[in-house]
């Protein structure tokens, strides 16, 4: 918990500053399916004026260090779904995954609520939460 706090407060922090940016601050209720392989936190950097996305949770952090590049889907006044990869992953028993692929869907028409879907690449099935979004400008 103290890892996930500290990731949090990493995220905003490099985010912090961006010109004609929004940031949505995602807090997840992952079901117990889903084993871990979704944060319970995920914060997305939209740069207005670049177009570049930025994401960034606790997976990413364990992987890369800091925030990465996420690909933008759809962005309307009533939702913004991107994706982003995470290579390299290790489960508890030690065994690396060579790709996850992440969706998130932003409802912003339904009071931002988020849909997130996690797949292992070469794995059959994805594993899905939903929760809620904060946004700062």
């Amino acid at each position: 918990m103290k890892k996930l706090n500290l990731t949090c407060a990493m995220a905003i922090g490099l985010f912090a500053g961006s010109v004609h940016a929004e940031t949505y601050t995602c807090t997840i209720k992952p079901d117990a399916h889903d084993r871990g392989w979704i944060s319970k936190t995920i914060v997305v950097n939209v740069n207005g004026t670049t177009g570049e996305i930025l994401v960034n949770d606790i997976l990413i952090q364990d992987a890369y260090d800091k925030p990465i590049p996420a690909e933008l889907v759809i962005n309307t006044d009533k939702r913004l779904t991107i994706k982003w990869d995470v290579k390299g992953l290790e489960t508890e028993r030690g065994n690396k995954i060579a790709r996850w692929m992440y969706r998130l869907t932003i409802l912003k028409a339904r009071g931002n609520k988020a849909i997130v879907k996690a797949q292992a690449a070469g794995y059959f099935g994805s594993l899905g939460a939903s929760g809620k979004c904060r946004v700062s400008k």
